[in-house]
């Protein structure tokens, strides 16, 4: 498979066992000025689908693969070697149901329909630092997503979207369906402004699918990527998409992953990882003596309980959160403030707190 193959060229790179063993600045760096940026993304995919120069894995196109194998050094400066590779910082997905829809939307690509359903899907990751930088596919690692529904939004025409870069949230108060189109996401929020989601395709033609699939499974291949600065630290789930079914019906896919790890010097790729909307997550506290426990969460994301005291959600009781608590003295809605449960932040809560520290 194509995917072993770049892995061991990276491997061999990395050693110094090939022909190919360059660096990624000989690589990538195509006008010499020192940093693999903007204008190298422009190159590389004005060469996809092509027999160009930055056909890394001499397969003979410029295809998924040697994106892949670019992606990971995208704003570094030279000179930057060969990332390693790491295994179990991708736990897995999680799909959570985001939003039913019980009337009619109007939205700026056509009503969406009473009965509808909208997902959110999540990549699950060992550490806060690990981030995601591309979903791909392609004819060996198809990237899949079916509904006996359809999708609703999703597409290059008016008022549709293919990544969470396309949206416009000033839309929502005339058309409120538009927040609600289906879209790919490597990490951005909707509404965040600090980068964008790009997305290169093969022959299969996804952005203009229509019904009830969208597949990246050619033989050229596509992804959706990270051009962005490196995000905020991740809580332990990262957005890769909003999905909504024009329907209540059976919605599955299969996804494959590019990821930075260990703070961005080594990279992880993992392939054929599924989801079913009959196993959904459900994120929430589910520490029995929290604050906000929720009984019905099936999984929990750093910095999800609250405890008495603990105002930055570290887990532990510091100076910070004692100044913390001395702000909020005299407030009678502070849950977290109030140590000791009798409706206000006072003295009480004050000494009681210190006898915790």
């Amino acid at each position: 498979m194509r995917s072993l193959r770049l892995a061991v060229l990276l491997l061999f790179a990395s050693i110094g066992l090939t022909s190919l063993a360059q660096t990624p600045c000989d690589w990538f760096d195509h006008n010499g000025d020192g940093f693999i940026g903007a204008n190298t993304w422009l190159y590389v995919l004005s060469q996809y689908g092509t027999a160009g120069e930055m056909d890394v894995d001499d397969s003979g196109l410029v295809d998924l693969h040697d994106l892949l194998a670019f992606i990971p050094f995208f704003q570094s400066s030279c000179p930057v070697a060969w990332r390693d590779t790491t295994e179990g910082h991708v736990l897995g997905l999680a799909l959570v149901e985001h939003a039913q829809h019980p009337a009619a939307l109007q939205g700026l690509s056509g009503e969406l329909p009473a009965g509808a359903i909208t997902y959110r899907l999540y990549a699950l990751l060992a550490d806060p630092e690990d981030r995601v930088l591309a979903l791909f596919g392609d004819d060996e690692t198809p990237l899949l997503f079916e509904t006996e529904a359809a999708f609703y939004g999703f597409g290059v025409g008016v008022g549709e979207t293919t990544a969470v870069s396309d949206y416009e949230p000033a839309f929502d108060s005339f058309f409120p369906a538009n927040a609600f189109s289906t879209w790919f996401s490597t990490g951005m929020e909707p509404g965040d402004f600090n980068g964008v989601v790009g997305h290169v395709s093969g022959d299969s033609g996804w952005a203009a699918a229509q019904g009830n699939a969208i597949a990246m499974d050619d033989a050229i291949g596509g992804a959706w990527f990270d051009s962005s600065s490196l995000p905020a630290l991740n809580n332990g789930a990262v957005l890769l998409g909003q999905f909504t079914l024009t329907e209540a019906s059976p919605f599955t896919g299969t996804v494959n992953l590019l990821a930075a790890t260990e703070g961005g010097a080594a990279i992880e790729q993992v392939e054929g990882m599924g989801f079913a909307s009959d196993e959904l997550t459900v994120f929430g506290c589910m520490e029995e003596g929290a604050l906000n426990f929720a009984p019905e969460a099936t999984w929990q994301l750093a910095g999800s309980c609250q405890f008495p005291g603990d105002f930055d959600g570290d887990g532990e009781l510091t100076v910070a959160d004692f100044m913390a608590l001395l702000a909020a003295f005299g407030c009678t809605d502070c849950l977290v403030a109030d140590v000791d449960g009798d409706g206000v932040v006072s003295v009480g809560d004050v000494l009681l707190f210190l006898t915790w520290i």
